[in-house]
């Protein structure tokens, strides 16, 4: 077929305003820049510009437009309408065919809002997930619910997340099971492995990661992890613990105060991606209050206790490498210890039983969208 009779390309525009969702949406790029029925644009939307750009500068992938960033110090509310306000502006001049979010940020949900503002269908990747309570996470649990009223199509990362959605009232139709996009990225950083550069063993023998940047522990809940922190490497001299931190001021700044100075406890910046799968590779053991490192766990072969209450990713704890310990310091601390015993639980294969697809998501949700959205054919 001529150039001129090829059909016009399906304008897609992934907004992303965190580091996880560069992460989330990068074998969607990837995957979309190979293929001439779509043109895929990546839309940092102001939320944490910085992180946004430099999360793209490594995974090598490009930046199609950058929208007015958000003040620093700004509230919830007035985020969300900030980010609402300039992508409904920007949506309105580039008019693509579709605009995606991913996830449960606040740009996820901004965002989603100025799509429907500019009647433009909306697709949501990661559709589905949910825990039992309304507001916890919050506002991560009351952004999806509502992404889900709004977008047409539904890219459901797990047959559980599907469920919630027909539960929900969603169309069977508008349901495509695609898979988790992280572990596209995961399993093409695993076989291009880098060197994360953090000298842990010269401190100790056994490896210890510890990530915290959830709002529910921001006072109580991050107190208590430290402090089991410190009580365990007390217990055993060969632990070394390294916290890469968050760019929240807050959070920085009580882990600095709690853990700094620590002869065997490391704190470093946020790792880029192909850096930090290699350091999770190396622990004996993590605690996290992330949601995404409890999606790579069952790849990785990494045990994982997990300092929240709740989770909506019940799959990750049935692959039995990761356990919802919460952040009460006798059980946490006695829960470390027996990971710490236990022998290392082998990681899963990238095949059709792993809890979260087999690494092949955006080749999915491409075929989904293409199925739906012919345009100029």
């Amino acid at each position: 077929m001529s150039q001129a009779f090829l059909p016009k390309p399906v304008r897609i525009a992934c907004f992303t305003g965190t580091r996880p969702e560069c992460l989330k949406l990068a074998s969607l790029s990837i995957e979309a820049s190979a293929d001439r029925r779509f043109s895929l644009q990546l839309v940092s939307s102001g939320q944490h510009p910085h992180m946004v750009a430099e999360t793209l500068a490594h995974l090598e992938l490009p930046l199609g437009a950058c929208l007015e960033p958000v003040p620093a110090g700004t509230p919830l509310s007035r985020t969300v309408a900030h980010l609402r306000q300039h992508t409904r502006n920007w949506l309105q001049s580039e008019r693509p065919d579709i605009a995606l979010v991913q996830g449960d940020t606040s740009t996820a949900y901004a965002c989603a809002l100025a799509a429907v503002d500019c009647g433009i269908p909306l697709a949501h990747l990661e559709a589905g997930l949910r825990t039992h309570d309304p507001m916890r996470p919050f506002p991560e649990e009351p952004f999806r619910r509502r992404i889900s009223q709004l977008a047409q199509w539904h890219l459901a990362p797990t047959a559980n997340s599907a469920d919630h959605l027909r539960r929900e009232g969603i169309a069977e139709a508008n349901i495509q099971l695609v898979g988790n996009s992280i572990v596209d990225l995961l399993r093409l950083t695993l076989a291009n492995p880098m060197d994360h550069e953090i000298p842990w063993r010269s401190h100790g023998k056994r490896l210890v990661v510890m990530t915290l940047h959830r709002r529910e522990n921001y006072q109580h809940g991050l107190v208590n992890v430290c402090n089991v922190m410190l009580q365990l490497l007390a217990s055993d001299p060969e632990l070394c613990l390294v916290s890469p931190l968050h760019p929240n001021p807050l959070v920085r700044s009580r882990l600095l105060r709690l853990l700094g100075g620590h002869p065997r406890i490391l704190t470093t910046p946020p790792l880029a991606y192909r850096r930090f799968i290699p350091l999770l590779q190396e622990a004996s053991l993590i605690v996290t209050d992330s949601g995404g490192i409890q999606e790579e766990a069952a790849y990785i072969g990494s045990p994982v206790l997990v300092t929240r209450s709740e989770t909506e990713r019940p799959e990750a704890a049935q692959s039995g490498l990761v356990s919802l310990i919460g952040t009460n310091p006798e059980r946490l601390l006695q829960a470390c210890h027996q990971r710490l015993a236990a022998p290392r639980p082998a990681a899963c294969a990238f095949d059709e039983h792993a809890p979260f697809g087999d690494g092949r998501t955006a080749a999915r949700v491409l075929a989904a969208l293409w199925a739906e959205r012919k345009v100029g054919v």
